[in-house]
């Protein structure tokens, strides 16, 4: 694999643990007067929610896209089996979700937010890393022309466009890891917080037990970024990691297993159902990992363990925002 998939290549970054709200401006300020009448992490976590779903489902795929179209040899990363592949063309959700709007809620909750500067200099090198890339790949070649031909045409055409590609998408991806990062710190800060909240309210119920698995995945994916990075990372941490996380599921479904057909648990039962098997498979990554680890396996063979462990965290996520921001 090659080395610079290894560097924070957990595109979404375990993002947006809650659903997300309406996009026009009077829905936005009535709905942040709710939560702010519920409590203070309840408002912050909705005024950053619009945020976090441009990030989650518009530039995990923008960076994906990215690294395959200007990758010198084949081993950008791929899709993996996403729970959003069937939503409607990216440009769609682009204009709907990362529009000017998107900020409304924090700059009214928040006005001095260094993430409202952060997020209009992301939605203007968004616009202009795709406006160029939609050149790129949609340019045909000319008709009648033999197929052999048509690649030198296609690539002499591409060519300045190549070539521009480079410093924009150094742009985008620059202003993409710094939004990400402050939208990273802001968000965990208030998940304790919501997870205490609910349980004050309704006990350790299924949609506690739900949030919890996922900031109990979310951890993981954390540390074992962090520390493979510091190159601090141990099999015993992946294994304490695993375990964590495994016991977050198993907590859940005693839950489920004592308390069916919950009509309170409902949109959480599905949710719970929804995300199992990407629960799972992500799981079996962390298992390999370590036991690659322990078998003393090439360095290549951890590396591609390692990048298996973020994708399939993606692949949890996106299933479980896609079901939490239509139910919740």
């Amino acid at each position: 694999m090659n080395p610079k998939w290894l560097v924070p290549i957990s595109l979404v970054l375990g993002l947006g643990l809650l659903g997300v709200a309406g996009a026009t401006k009077p829905l936005q300020y009535a709905q942040l007067w709710l939560d702010q009448r519920d409590s203070p992490s309840t408002a912050t976590a909705s005024a950053l929610a619009p945020l976090i779903d441009c990030v989650n489902r518009i530039d995990r795929d923008t960076r994906l896209a990215y690294y395959r179209l200007h990758a010198a040899s084949p081993q950008a990363p791929e899709h993996d089996n996403f729970g959003d592949r069937n939503e409607p063309e990216p440009r769609i959700i682009q204009a709907s979700v990362c529009s000017s709007l998107y900020t409304l809620k924090l700059e009214r909750q928040q006005p001095g937010s260094p993430l409202i500067g952060l997020a209009s200099v992301y939605a203007y090198r968004l616009q202009k890393l795709t406006s160029l890339t939609d050149k790129i790949t949609a340019m045909p070649p000319p008709d009648g022309v033999p197929q052999g031909v048509q690649q030198m045409v296609a690539e002499a055409m591409n060519k300045p466009l190549l070539a521009q590609l480079v410093d924009v998408g150094e742009d985008y991806l620059a202003v993409s890891t710094g939004l990400r990062n402050q939208l990273e710190r802001e968000d965990l800060s208030v998940r304790p917080a919501q997870l205490a909240r609910i349980e004050a309210r309704m006990g350790r119920d299924l949609h506690w037990h739900v949030l919890n698995y996922m900031i109990a995945a979310r951890h993981a994916v954390d540390r074992i970024e962090r520390d493979m990075r510091d190159a601090s990372l141990t099999p015993q941490t992946v294994a304490d990691l695993a375990a964590a996380v495994q016991a977050a599921a198993d907590n859940g479904n005693a839950y489920k297993r004592l308390h069916p057909g919950n009509p309170r648990d409902e949109e959480a039962s599905n949710l719970w159902y929804t995300i199992s098997p990407a629960a799972e498979a992500y799981l079996a990554a962390l298992t390999t990992l370590r036991q690659d680890w322990l078998a003393h396996a090439a360095p290549p063979q951890l590396s591609e363990d390692y990048y298996l462990v973020t994708r399939r965290y993606d692949a949890l996520l996106s299933y479980y925002n896609r079901l939490a921001r239509n139910a919740f």
